[in-house]
């Protein structure tokens, strides 16, 4: 039998490498999002479905990904998908028109939602229980720092490179990871424990993690407050710069700075992991991400200070990381036999989320107040379905 990688903090940096295919792939190109709408001579909502597409392409990529990674092994299909998000991006850098970009962000999406599955079901692959937990804790740190510096990184390049300069740096990344996925990452699923291959092993694999409500309960949780937190990514360059008449580069500030409230979250849930249950710090943090969603909303409605808006934001952003990496471990905790098939349907329902609600947002003409009706209702619905996964007891994290 093959020995196994060790889960250590170099391997988990080049985890995190890997699934910022998200972060890295929406908050560099941010800043830009209006310059593109003028430069291509498309609208607004035109601009924001190449978003749409990009969260549909990894919501798909890691529904078709997870299950076969079960059957086939994990590091094939890893370079695979860092190989086409690479190609992709490059098609995007040269886009003639707006609907070609949307059809490369699908294919970029789709490359890196096979990246993004492959680096979740590895830790369970190599870790379990409480040991899990702390993984996937420090694996929201070190990802924490990709949507600090992306913003950032866009709003200086856009000035002198314009949008497609930022398409090129992405292309830098891709190759990055490519490099990772082929020179770091060993194989971690052994073949004598995956499962039967071709179609029938596939639906099998979907229908024993379909059919647990606990998983299904997490996999909502995590997607519903992905969804509140999204709402906020797509909406966000036409609030604060239409609507707040707010410059590029300082935009791209604000949002670096309310994007390392990921970090300190982070940082702040692997202390907690060391004494609390992760599923009890979920549901206290959803309590209170809620109430700050329905303040901003309240805000938008009837205050409209730019200063408190911007800090219920940081506040809102800074939970997002006790949510979803608990809801992560929990849900991949309980159906880690089919550790790819679990993580395929956490990012599927997770980026299908971002993908409806980006939709969503982008119809309506009041942004700030589209955006806090959407964020205020994934808060409270994502609190139901973590309530309905702590009725069916609380998994046992070893």
């Amino acid at each position: 039998m093959q020995k196994k990688q060790q889960l250590s903090t170099a391997l988990i940096m080049g985890l995190a490498l890997l699934s910022a295919s998200s972060a890295l792939a929406t908050d560099m190109y941010l800043p830009a999002m209006p310059g593109i709408a003028e430069d291509l001579g498309t609208t607004a909502p035109m601009v924001q479905l190449t978003l749409s597409s990009f969260m549909a392409g990894m919501a798909i990529g890691q529904l078709i990904i997870g299950p076969l990674s079960d059957q086939l092994g994990r590091k094939g299909l890893l370079v695979a998908g860092a190989v086409a998000a690479l190609v992709a991006s490059v098609v995007c850098a040269l886009a003639p028109s707006i609907s070609v970009l949307v059809i490369a962000r699908l294919v970029q999406g789709l490359g890196g939602g096979a990246c993004v599955v492959i680096a979740r079901a590895i830790v369970p692959d190599l870790e379990r229980g409480q040991k899990a937990a702390h993984a996937f804790a420090l694996l929201m740190i070190i990802q924490g720092i990709a949507p600090v510096v992306a913003p950032l990184i866009g709003g200086v390049l856009v000035g002198p490179f314009g949008w497609r300069g930022i398409f090129w740096a992405l292309a830098l990344v891709n190759f990055a990871q490519m490099l990772v996925a082929l020179l770091q990452i060993k194989e971690s699923k052994p073949v004598e424990e995956r499962t039967a291959a071709g179609l029938g092993g596939m639906l099998s694999n979907y229908v024993f993690v379909l059919k647990n409500p606990q998983f299904l309960a997490y996999v909502f949780t995590l997607g519903l407050s992905f969804g509140a937190m999204f709402s906020y990514i797509s909406a966000s360059p036409f609030v604060l710069q239409n609507q707040m008449g707010i410059p590029v580069l300082l935009y791209s500030i604000i949002f670096g700075v309310n994007a390392f409230g990921l970090i300190v979250g982070g940082m702040v849930n692997r202390r907690l992991l060391q004494r609390i249950h992760p599923h009890r710090i979920m549901q206290t943090v959803l309590a209170s991400f809620t109430v700050l969603c329905a303040l901003l909303l309240i805000e938008v409605l009837f205050i409209n200070w730019i200063p408190l808006f911007l800090l219920l934001l940081f506040l809102i952003v800074s939970h997002i990381p006790m949510v979803m990496a608990n809801a992560t471990a929990l849900g991949t905790e309980v159906v880690r036999s089919r550790a790819g098939s679990g993580s395929a349907i956490l990012g599927f329902v997770q980026f299908t989320m971002g993908a409806l609600v980006s939709s969503l947002v982008g119809l309506g003409s009041d942004k700030a107040l589209t955006m806090g009706i959407a964020m205020t209702a994934c808060a409270l619905l994502a609190c139901g379905c973590a309530y309905l996964a702590g009725r069916k007891g609380i998994p046992e994290m070893k």
